[in-house]
């Protein structure tokens, strides 16, 4: 009798399975018979896994970005989401279903469209709240100058090896993790709004500290604006406690509170970076960084800074449907639309984000956000107004303890979202941001000496991987210059 794909053994279709090109192929040999739809059925993870980490690019971060399904569903049931393993979000503990790969594809849209913006998009802040840092107002480096291969001729050091597919790699990788960090750590910066609910709203902290939504019937404007009871009610959690140096007695209580709220992800990415950097081939004469106490803490350093990089460009290519009253471009009138749900770092509400089917129709208009519908009828409705973490921070900025200009603290004031870097730099690697990594030029003509609009705003670090603004740590000393 000849052999046919009937008398396969069902462990070497799978495996045949897992040779598919792309998922396309997948699906067709899944419906060439019966035989083959049963092999599918029944290996669907396996399968899921191999070809997925074989074809996708950075599959398994885009896959442990599954952790805004957990905050989804605590947001839901109105309770403050649990804290998380992260290895246990890797598809290396848990394989993927169905359900979770169709999440990937659309969370994969998403960086694509983020990546079109970063290099092609024409738009140009309005106004000063999509940028990280306020001070900086005349707006982002020119979309037009970080196009392949064009930006290889800004002589950025290191630079010399760059490609697209090397940009790619790190940028998609760099997307999905800001996402990843935005659900693990939306347990501890929502920390106060679920405290508060569980104290019966705390007066009228919700109208005060959530977003302008609840202050529509206000007569006096400021009787919506947070009090001085807010902010010490805030900041009984470690991470709005941003403004005090190392050494005093608060800061050094916050910083025993980061290792439990904010160390399991700063850990994880850490080790990550130390473990790709001793699995890179080694280069003859090459030489540390002198800030470097190992090799391993150059690609921890990378991890952080790609992060870092990644915040400050995804963090502007959204419009909020509620806020802004923005319905979204032109796109939305067209067919084909996709969604996804994303957990913003920075933000940390559940929202529903609307892509164009063409990357292209996002050249001079901005991705639709919105509270994400799934919340409606749920305990958990009025989450995405009762607590506005930016505005949490935007005021307490003003109210730094000790004057907002006084050089003695450690850390920069904005934005209080960077403790994340401050803490893993400081208590991993011993290290601190560089002098003069923050500082703001106040004149247009002068913004070509910012790093930040400068080095940041081109993607310095998406094409030279030892791209960092560190120092050794210094206590007692401050490490950065406005």
């Amino acid at each position: 009798m000849e052999p046919s794909l009937l008398t396969i053994a069902v462990e070497i279709s799978s495996r045949i399975f897992e040779y598919c090109d792309d998922f396309t192929d997948v699906s067709a040999l899944a419906s060439a018979c019966k035989h083959t739809h049963r092999v599918w059925v029944t290996s669907q993870p396996t399968i899921i896994w191999s070809v997925g980490r074989s074809q996708i690019r950075s599959f398994d971060d885009a896959l442990m970005v599954r952790a805004t399904a957990i905050v989804l569903k605590s947001y839901q049931a109105g309770s403050l989401p649990p804290a998380v393993v992260m290895n246990s979000l890797s598809g290396a503990s848990k394989l993927p279903h169905l359900a979770e790969l169709k999440e990937v594809l659309s969370m994969q849209h998403l960086v694509r469209c983020i990546e079109y913006m970063y290099f092609s998009s024409t738009t140009r802040h309005q106004d000063s709240e999509g940028n990280l840092f306020q001070d900086l107002k005349f707006g982002k480096y020119p979309a037009a100058l970080r196009q392949f291969p064009a930006c290889l001729k800004e002589d950025i050091p290191g630079a010399e090896s760059a490609t697209l597919e090397s940009f790619q790699d790190s940028f998609y990788r760099a997307i999905y993790r800001l996402l990843l960090a935005g659900a693990v750590l939306a347990r501890a910066y929502m920390e106060p709004l679920f405290r508060a609910r569980e104290e019966g709203g705390k007066g009228s902290f919700f109208l005060r500290c959530g977003t302008d939504y609840w202050a529509e019937d206000v007569e006096d404007i400021a009787d919506a604006y947070p009090m001085e009871e807010d902010f010490a009610y805030i900041r009984q959690s470690p991470v709005f406690n941003y403004d005090l140096s190392d050494w005093s007695e608060v800061g050094q209580w916050r910083n025993r509170k980061y290792e439990t709220c904010l160390g399991p992800f700063a850990s994880w990415i850490i080790d990550d970076g130390r473990k790709r950097e001793q699995e890179k081939p080694r280069q003859s004469g090459g030489m540390e960084p002198e800030w470097a106490e190992n090799t391993a803490d150059v690609g921890a350093v990378r991890e952080l800074m790609l992060l870092l990089v990644a915040y400050d460009h995804f963090n502007n290519k959204f419009q909020n449907e509620h806020t802004r009253n923005f319905g979204g471009g032109p796109y939305m009138q067209k067919p084909g639309n996709r969604t996804v749900s994303i957990v913003r770092f920075g933000i940390f509400q559940i929202e529903e984000i609307t892509m164009p089917a063409a990357v292209e129709d996002l050249q001079d208009t901005y991705l639709l956000a919105k509270n994400h519908p799934v919340l409606e009828g749920t305990e958990g409705k009025d989450i995405q107004y009762q607590f506005n973490v930016q505005k949490a921070f935007f005021f307490l900025k003003d109210r730094m303890r000790g004057s907002f200009f006084t050089w003695s603290r450690e850390n920069p004031g904005p934005p209080g979202t960077f403790e994340l870097w401050h803490f893993a730099l400081r208590h991993y690697l011993n290290l601190g941001f560089k002098s003069g990594s923050f500082w703001m030029p106040r004149r247009e003509d002068t913004y070509m000496q910012s790093i930040w609009w400068r080095e940041v705003g081109r993607g310095d670090i998406f094409m030279n991987p030892n791209w960092a603004i560190v120092q050794r740590y210094r206590p007692g000393v401050i490490s950065w210059i406005h």
